[in-house]
C-alpha cells in the first residue's frame, strides 16, 4: 500500500460529472466509478466546490456538467461504487483535458 492509503482511502484523479441531479461519477483512468445515484447509492462525505468559472465547470444540462478534480476515497472495486469521500480538491478542466491516460469527457 502507497503511503496515500489512510485505512483503505486512495487518491483518484479524472473527470467528475453532474449530468443531471443527485448523479454524480468520477471518470479515472481506470474506469467509472458510481459516486451517487438519484434514488440509489450515494457516498458518505462531501465533494469538492467547483469554482463557477468555465475553466473548472462545463456545464451541459443548466448548472449541471462535469470538472476535472482529485478525491481521496474509498471504493468498492467489484461494483466500482465510491463508498466514502474523504476529501477532494477541484483542478483545472485542462490538467484532465492533457492527461493522456484519461478518455475524453462527454
Amino acid at each position: 500500500a502507497g503511503k496515500d492509503n489512510l485505512s483503505g482511502f486512495e487518491k483518484r484523479c479524472g473527470w467528475i460529472s453532474n449530468p443531471t441531479p443527485a448523479n454524480w461519477w468520477l471518470t479515472d483512468k481506470q474506469g467509472e466509478w458510481t459516486i451517487g445515484v438519484q434514488g440509489g447509492h450515494q457516498a458518505e462525505g462531501d465533494l469538492p466546490e467547483f469554482p463557477e468559472q468555465k475553466q473548472f465547470w462545463v456545464k451541459t444540462n443548466g448548472s449541471h456538467g462535469y470538472g476535472c478534480g482529485c478525491l481521496v476515497v474509498k471504493v468498492n472495486p467489484k461494483t466500482k461504487e465510491i463508498l466514502e469521500i474523504q476529501s477532494g480538491k477541484a483542478l483545472p478542466i485542462k490538467q484532465c483535458k492533457n492527461d493522456p491516460s484519461l478518455k475524453k469527457a462527454e
